[in-house]
């Protein structure tokens, strides 16, 4: 999703093509109801997305109206409306969820033809990355925070893609598809300020039309170290109409950020009105449309550190309030297993990245598994964290690679 060498390049705002017409007949969204009711944003307001009900993304939310479902074992934020309309004039923000967890909305139910009017502004951009030495911004939901900075020392941008404070990049990571449903990472810190926070990341799926008269954007934060990266928008509807702007662009100060993602699937022909930047051309959805990824698909997660198990749903707060997902009593060759599932052992890499607050990350290569198989191994790095500890937080990920 994101460059390795960002290099400055003014932003070019591309037209869309349209595509062939289709004989699609109405789509229907897997698990729309409608349950959370009609948005309608008439003046700017933030979706508070704390106030999600924990469960399942296929549940009913209708006792919990408005609020949306965060379903953990999917990563998201669903709410399920049974249209939305933003007005002139109207900017529509959100506020995360502990986990950062983007968003999606499914438009419509059986009973209810779903559409999505945006005539005001959907915004999931990140955070600039600022001065304090203990709180770093937010990102967008679905999007990751920068690096530390001030005080204590440059850290690397988190997420999969986190930048250093010189705009290094550390790769590649997502897929046009936008399965799953990821954000923009963050930029590097430095002695100044933190770093920049990546985009957000929305799904918005409906039954009828999605109309775009005015702006949705999920850019990266801006910094005067590394910026963040631009995030994910994926639009999913039987048509794509409008002439507005889409747009999923890094930071644009010092370091810029890497640009994002954005995929459009319009069962028929879409508007060539619509300026999407970064662009590609709209395809055709999957019947029914994908919302996440099956059930068998391939996972990384980290299994346990030091003999301890983390969290099913960690929340790295990374603040003062005492709140970590972990502590570790030493920090001496620390032993991480990593476990994959559905996953070949044969072959494939399986990296490790130490990322501090306040310092370098560190990437190990996990040794592979001596049992297990492609349904379920364990492999296992040991680190030692006494250098890196810095202000008492330290992220671990994961990335799997065949």
């Amino acid at each position: 999703m994101k460059n390795q060498m960002i290099t400055k390049l003014a932003a070019l705002a591309l037209a869309v093509t349209a595509m062939v017409p289709s004989l699609h007949a109405q789509i229907a969204i897997p698990n729309a109801d409608g349950s959370d009711g009609a948005l309608i944003v008439s003046n700017s307001m933030t979706i508070n997305l704390a106030n999600a009900v924990t469960g399942n993304w296929t549940n009913n939310n209708a006792a919990n109206m408005g609020k949306g479902i965060y379903d953990p074992t999917q990563w998201a934020v669903v709410f399920k409306y049974s249209s939305v309309v933003i007005s002139n004039g109207a900017v529509l923000t959100f506020a995360n969820n502990a986990t950062h967890a983007p968003v999606v909305w499914l438009v419509g139910s059986n009973s209810i033809v779903g559409n999505v009017t945006i005539n005001g502004e959907v915004s999931l951009d990140g955070q600039a990355g600022s001065g304090d030495p203990v709180n770093l911004s937010q990102p967008g939901p679905g999007g990751f925070r920068g690096g530390g900075g001030p005080t204590y020392g440059g850290g690397t941008g988190f997420g999969p893609g986190g930048g250093n404070g010189v705009g290094v990049y550390s790769g590649t990571y997502g897929n046009p598809q936008i399965l799953p449903l990821i954000g923009g990472a963050g930029g590097g810190g430095g002695s100044g300020n933190n770093g920049g926070c990546g985009g957000g990341a929305i799904l918005i799926a409906a039954s009828g039309t999605i109309t775009v008269n005015n702006y949705i954007h999920a850019n990266g934060g801006s910094t005067s170290y590394a910026s963040g990266s631009g995030g994910g928008i994926r639009l999913v509807a039987n048509q794509i109409l409008g002439a507005g702007t889409i747009q999923a662009l890094g930071g644009s100060y010092y370091a810029v950020g890497g640009p994002g993602r954005i995929r459009l699937e319009s069962a028929q022909p879409a508007s060539n009105q619509l300026f999407l930047n970064p662009s590609l051309p709209p395809v055709l959805p999957d019947v029914p449309p994908i919302i996440f990824p099956a059930a068998n698909a391939p996972t990384v997660t980290i299994w346990s550190v030091a003999g301890l198990t983390p969290p099913a749903d960690p929340q790295a707060p990374m603040t003062s309030s005492g709140n970590e997902d972990m502590t570790l009593v030493t920090t001496n060759n620390v032993v991480i297993q990593v476990r994959t599932t559905n996953f070949p052992t044969n072959g494939s890499t399986v990296n490790v990245y130490i990322k501090p607050r306040n310092a370098g990350q560190t990437v190990l290569t996990a040794t592979a598994p001596t049992s297990g198989d492609t349904n379920s191994a364990i492999w296992s790095v040991t680190n030692n964290f006494s250098y890196q500890i810095n202000q008492g937080h330290t992220v671990i990920q994961a990335r799997a690679f065949h």
